[in-house]
């Protein structure tokens, strides 16, 4: 899942000033100290970061625990699908739909579509053959284009049965227009795990 933040930047001299210390004139003054170079100013130290996951049929049960220096661990949560295309080897990666809660004790979709995909219509989402829920790029970035915080509602309730079929249709820069789907199973308990609150236990490693 991706988190978005607002960002403080803030600058700041800090003057360091010495003491002024009244010498009599018949009290010898002591020698100035020779000069040493500054240490090195320590490098930052890394948040740390541990991944636990569970898979419900295709879709992932997801918790990010980040713990910064000296700071309080925080850690987000989602259910996500990674939907790929593997040809002789080469892996393309076509679209990844994400689920978070939202304040409203809801959910939102967020979608990572690749490069080269057209901003407008945006991407259509549907289960079935039913009434397609409408998203709209937010921005793109080197990693691709997304949609953040779309509200899932219209999309989750047509969900009945892990049978249903995901649709989601994005326009490409020369004008033609794709379906890719994917498979609906195991997301109503992958989301119902998410509103348990309740992170999962197998931590995943890096690599």
């Amino acid at each position: 899942m991706i988190e978005y933040r607002k960002l403080c930047f803030a600058s700041c001299i800090v003057a360091g000033l010495a003491p002024l210390s009244a010498i009599a004139a018949d009290q010898p003054t002591a020698p100035t100290p020779a000069s040493t170079a500054a240490a090195p100013a320590p490098a930052p130290v890394a948040p740390a970061q541990k991944l636990f996951a569970q898979a419900y049929g295709d879709w992932v049960y997801r918790c990010l625990s980040t713990t910064p220096a000296g700071q309080p661990t925080h850690t987000i949560c989602s259910v996500q699908q990674q939907l790929v295309l593997n040809q002789n080897g080469h892996v393309t990666q076509l679209l990844t739909v994400t689920f978070v809660r939202n304040d409203a004790k809801g959910h939102d979709v967020n979608i990572l579509a690749p490069l080269g995909v057209a901003l407008k219509p945006g991407v259509e989402l549907s289960v079935d053959s039913l009434k397609p829920l409408d998203a709209a790029y937010n921005f793109c970035n080197e990693n691709g284009c997304f949609v953040i915080d779309q509200p899932a509602a219209r999309f989750t309730k047509d969900v009945h049965s892990n049978q249903a079929k995901g649709h989601a249709k994005i326009g490409l820069m020369n004008g033609k227009l794709i379906t890719i789907d994917f498979s609906l199973k195991g997301l109503m308990p992958a989301l119902a795990a998410l509103d348990s609150g309740v992170p999962p236990k197998r931590e995943v490693k890096p690599g």
